[in-house]
C-alpha cells in the first residue's frame, strides 16, 4: 500500500525501524506516474512500506530533503537513511536495488 503523508507523518513512520521507501513526486510528472506502478507492485508483492510526498503540497519538506528533481527516492532502514536516488525504476530493478541496499 502506498501512503500519502506529510513531513510529521513521514518522520513518525521512519522511526518505526521497519524498512521504508520514501518517494517525493508531483501529480504533473510523467516519470512519477510511471513509477507509481512499480511502487504499488513492490508494496503489494514484497511488503515494503512506500511513503509518498507530493512536492507541490509540501515544498518546504521537499527542499529540506534535498529534492532537486523527481521522482526522488530515499530508502530508510532502522530509522536511518541508507540510500537515495532520482528517477523512475521498473519494478524488477527497484526490487533488486532495494534488496541489495537492505542486506
Amino acid at each position: 500500500m502506498l501512503k500519502e503523508l506529510n513531513k510529521e507523518q513521514v518522520l513518525q513512520e521512519i522511526q518505526t525501524g521497519k524498512p521504508k521507501l520514501l518517494v517525493f513526486y508531483a501529480q504533473w510528472c510523467g516519470p512519477c506516474r510511471m513509477y507509481k506502478s512499480s511502487l504499488e507492485e513492490i508494496a503489494s508483492k514484497d511488503g515494503l512500506d512506500v511513503l509518498r510526498v507530493d512536492i507541490d503540497a509540501h515544498k518546504e519538506f521537499a527542499g529540506e530533503a534535498g529534492v532537486q528533481s523527481i521522482p526522488f527516492s530515499q530508502v530508510y532502514n532502522n530509522g536511518k537513511l541508507v540510500k537515495q536516488f532520482t528517477g523512475f525504476k521498473p519494478y524488477e530493478v527497484l526490487k533488486q536495488d532495494v534488496q541489495e541496499i537492505l542486506k
